[in-house]
């Protein structure tokens, strides 16, 4: 390799050295904050590094036959580090509250005791992050089996990260619940992907022996289809749906998206996919999949099992991270709907737009949800307060009148329900109508009509949800104490609790939320000021 590679690799290798430096600092100085303030540093300079360096590239570097470093593989790794920030900083707020305490009575501790291993959250993320920049950046099988497998790897103790909280109070073991959900929530994920890798490697074995080379660009698919092929290629589409919990592939989503951190939910949704659905657009458009009229047949009943299933199974839900888990499937599908078309028309801008409105939206209702568990978390010692259903906080009747005792939280939350939704001023919006322009421009009816009906089913879910947050609190269950952000004022005499035992959420939490809003609504009024960004790449 030459400078010139070194210098093109530069916002990966200043990941993987931010990573190396922040495991021998663990080794020595066992500090939460120390740990937080080395990543948040890693990605800092990594996105200088990149935001530099986007405008400045002319054309692809290819970094020997595996990896290859352009426009497009650089604007995904700035996408992957905001992704990775975001999701530290609710890591940190989530660990903090559960290591700290309650905050009422604790404010000024902010460092894990020296036993316990919070850095190493902090390490695994980084890990995960330069997996999908490695992944984003491949133009080889090799790569980007590599690279997928690296994701995976930090992603199984990030699910299962152990949470040894100093206090709950109120008598309950629900330290010993969450345990034992995150553990579980490993296990599966684990499980699954182990079986998702089998089946892409196998594949991309069989499309070897087809084909003779595993670089994107070198696959001949011109001898049409063959036994080998199709096999191959049903093999590695199958393991992508696992990776993408595409149905029927998806039995292991809702119960993984329950059970983990939510921080960690909120990262698995968007970089654990996001990134696998950026190689994709790379890979369909260098071979040209569509040709075999056999992948398009699988790709669409994919995208139809997946539009309509996630839609169907999520209005049955009443936990609010499955309903969302559902929500995500349905996505899924939308995304392949455009896949199918990817050499014609706005399909690869609309394709990237609508990775970027999904990140964006998903980080925001995680963010919201995340907010919402740790300032029930730090006031679990009130006997008034109730956390749902079989001491949840995230059942749906936890949210009962959550606009009544902190405004603010809930119309952040509702801004990126209406964005999933599709609802215009939103990010969501433009992304579904690009992705609607685009399945029109290729004569796609059939999958067009499940997209159609797809959106209307999860409009319903959305909605409610939002009703849920406008709804009356109901006194007689104990929820007339009130969830209330530090800022806000008290409204009306339905909260007579809040000013006596408020919920407490940080302003630097709240500061977080508000970014993510402002993203949403600002890249849904005036889209022109990502599309100029995505045209150039």
């Amino acid at each position: 390799m030459s400078l010139r590679d070194f210098i093109a690799l530069s916002p990966l290798l200043i990941v993987a050295t931010g990573a190396l430096v922040l495991l021998l600092q663990l080794a020595f100085v066992r500090s939460h904050r120390a740990a937080f303030a080395t990543f948040l540093l890693t990605l800092a300079a990594a996105s200088v590094d990149g935001w530099i360096r986007l405008p400045a590239v002319e054309q692809a570097t290819a970094v020997t036959t595996l990896l290859r470093v352009d426009r497009f593989s650089l604007f995904f790794c700035l996408l992957f580090f905001f992704t990775s920030a975001v999701c530290g900083g609710l890591g940190y707020r989530y660990l903090r509250a559960r290591l700290t305490g309650n905050r009422r009575t604790s404010t000024t501790l902010s460092s894990c005791p020296s036993s316990s291993s919070c850095g190493e959250f902090y390490f695994f993320v980084l890990l995960a992050t330069l997996g999908a920049c490695t992944l984003v950046s491949s133009q080889h099988f090799a790569s980007f089996f590599l690279a997928l497998e690296l994701i995976s790897l930090a992603l199984y103790p990030l699910l299962a990260f152990p949470v040894p909280l100093a206090k709950w109070g109120a008598g309950r073991d629900v330290s010993h619940r969450e345990a034992a959900l995150s553990l579980e929530s490993g296990i599966k994920y684990l499980i699954t992907s182990a079986l998702a890798t089998a089946l892409a490697l196998f594949g991309i074995a069989l499309m070897y022996a087809a084909t003779g080379n595993l670089q994107f660009s070198s696959m001949d698919f011109s001898r049409g289809e063959s036994a080998l092929l199709i096999g191959g290629f049903a093999l590695l589409l199958a393991g992508v749906a696992f990776k993408l919990s595409l149905v029927p592939f998806h039995a292991w989503t809702a119960d993984v998206y329950e059970g983990a951190p939510t921080p960690v939910t909120a990262f698995i949704a968007t970089l654990g996919k996001t990134a696998l659905l950026a190689i994709l657009l790379r890979l369909f458009s260098e071979f040209s999949v569509h040709i075999l009229e056999t992948s398009v047949a699988m790709i669409s009943l994919l995208a139809v099992a997946s539009m309509l299933g996630g839609n169907l199974l999520a209005l049955r839900q009443r936990n609010v991270k499955r309903l969302l888990a559902y929500s995500a499937i349905a996505h899924m599908g939308y995304f392949l709907v455009v896949y199918l078309v990817i050499d014609r028309g706005i399909a690869r801008e609309a394709t990237i737009y609508y990775l970027v409105a999904y990140t964006v939206t998903t980080l925001c209702a995680f963010s919201a949800v995340s907010l919402i568990d740790d300032a029930a978390l730090s006031d679990v010692s009130n006997p008034q307060v109730t956390t749902g259903d079989d001491g949840n906080p995230f059942q749906q009747s936890f949210y009962r009148g959550l606009f009544w005792r902190s405004p603010t939280l809930s119309l952040c939350l509702a801004a990126a329900l209406l964005s999933l939704a599709g609802i215009p001023f939103t990010v969501g919006f433009i992304g579904k109508f690009y992705l609607i322009t685009a399945a029109l421009d290729g004569q796609l009816w059939g999958l067009l009509g499940a997209l159609i009906v797809g959106s209307a089913l999860g409009l319903f879910y959305y909605l409610r949800l939002l009703l849920t947050l406008v709804d009356a609190p109901s006194i007689a269950s104990g929820q007339t104490a009130a969830m209330r952000v530090v800022v806000d004022q008290p409204h009306t005499s339905a909260e007579p609790a809040a000013r006596n035992n408020p919920l407490l959420i940080s302003r630097s939490g709240l500061g977080l939320l508000l970014l993510l809003t402002a993203l949403l609504l600002i890249f849904g009024i005036y889209p022109q000021l990502l599309i100029n960004g995505i045209n150039a790449l």
